[in-house]
Formats: structure tokens, sequence, C-alpha cells
């Protein structure tokens, strides 16, 4: 099975307390926006890091999955090659 792991970014440069508040996962901040990364075991710990950025009202702006699948999975696709036209 793949790994999945999702991005959330919300407004705003997380200072080091903020980031304590996401333990476990990568923190990254760049031009206003901060993006945290965390693998999540379901959905239910999805939700919980939607959670916590509201609790600590913070605007949330984007969520995203990104998906490493292997080659065992059957819905990995190859890359499309755009160099052979």
């Amino acid at each position: 099975m793949a790994r999945l792991v999702y991005e959330l970014s919300f407004k705003g440069v997380a200072s080091d307390l903020l980031c304590g508040a996401f333990d476990g996962c990568t923190v990254r901040t760049a031009q206003g926006i901060t993006v945290v990364r965390s693998e999540v075991a379901d959905q239910a710990e999805l939700q919980g890091l939607i959670s916590r950025i509201h609790a600590l009202n913070l605007e949330l702006l984007d969520l995203r999955l990104v998906a490493e699948p292997s080659s065992a999975d059957s819905w990995a696709v190859a890359p499309i090659d755009d160099t052979s036209e």
C-alpha cells in the first residue's frame, strides 16, 4: 500500500512555540506561509490536524494529499514523457 502524506498550509510564519504544536510533523515556512507535512494513518488523524489548526486560530489555506506510490500499487501511473514531441 502507498504511503500517504498530507500537507496543510496556513497563513503566517509559525514561531518555534507554534511549531511545537505540530510535534511529529515537518514544518517549513516561506513567504508568509507555513506548511505542515505529516504522514497520516487515517481520516480521523487528518481531521485532528485540521482541528488543531482551527483551534490555534490559524487560517487554513490549502490541504493536499502527497502520494508516494510504490510500483506494487495497482493505481500507480508512470509519469508522462513530454520530451517525445
